[in-house]
Formats: C-alpha cells, sequence, structure tokens
C-alpha cells in the first residue's frame, strides 16, 4: 500500500508539473505574442497609410484587406483561448479524478505533501460539466 502511495503521488505530480500546466503556460504566451504583434503591426499600418498619399478607392480596398486579416486573427485568439479554457477543464478534472481515487484507497490528500493547483482561465473559475463541454469565450 505505501508503494501505491507513492506511485500514485509521483502521478499527480508529475501530471501537475508537465502536461496541461506546461501547456497552459504556452498557450497564454501565445495569445499575448498574437495581441502584441496585432499591436505593432496596425501602428505601422497607419503609418503607412497616412504616408502614402493613397486615393480614396485604394484606402478602401486596403482597409477591406486589413478587416479581413484582423477577422481572421480574432478568430485565432479565440480559438486559442477556448483551447486554453477546455485544457485548463481537462486539468481540473483529472486532478478531481486523483483525488477521489486517493480517497477511495483510504489516502487523504493531505499526504501527498503539496496541494493540487486548480486551473482558472483570466482568473475566472471554469464550470464543472465535461472537459469537451466547455463554453467558447465570447
Amino acid at each position: 500500500e505505501l508503494w501505491y502511495h507513492g506511485r500514485v503521488r509521483e502521478a499527480v505530480v508529475s501530471t501537475q508539473s508537465t502536461g496541461a500546466g506546461f501547456k497552459n503556460l504556452l498557450l497564454e504566451k501565445k495569445l499575448l505574442a498574437l495581441a502584441d504583434v496585432l499591436e505593432k503591426k496596425e501602428a505601422q499600418l497607419n503609418e503607412v497609410l497616412s504616408a502614402s498619399n493613397l486615393d480614396a478607392t485604394a484606402l478602401t480596398v486596403v482597409t477591406r484587406k486589413l478587416e479581413d486579416v484582423l477577422d481572421s486573427k480574432n478568430s485565432a485568439i479565440k480559438d486559442l483561448q477556448y483551447e486554453l479554457a477546455r485544457v485548463c477543464k481537462a486539468h481540473n478534472d483529472l486532478m478531481r479524478t486523483y483525488e477521489a481515487k486517493l480517497n477511495m484507497f483510504g489516502i487523504p490528500t493531505e499526504e501527498l505533501g503539496f496541494r493540487p493547483l486548480e486551473s482558472t482561465v483570466g482568473g475566472q473559475p471554469l464550470g464543472q460539466g465535461p472537459a469537451g463541454l466547455v463554453a467558447a469565450p465570447n
């Protein structure tokens, strides 16, 4: 039983320190990087447009193309936010499952030597439904 307790503890620590936590960090960094790139590109475009002296028709075409690109980038950001929420939810579900298994075998979670972390997205707690049923962010 002591051997099993050690194996469960190792599994929980391994899952926490890798996998979901690492993927969450990567997705959050991607979101921040995309937002920074978008801000810089908008500033560059505004400088180019003001210096180009384009006629109204050409300016409309360029603006329309820019809006298409921005819509595409915004869609990618929403997809990444959804994926982050889904992965955080899956991580939380996994932690609850491990805690339930520990309790089933009579091992108090206090004996783990650490407190499992719950993941949040933007400081907001996630729902209690299955991980595949995470609602897309607005």
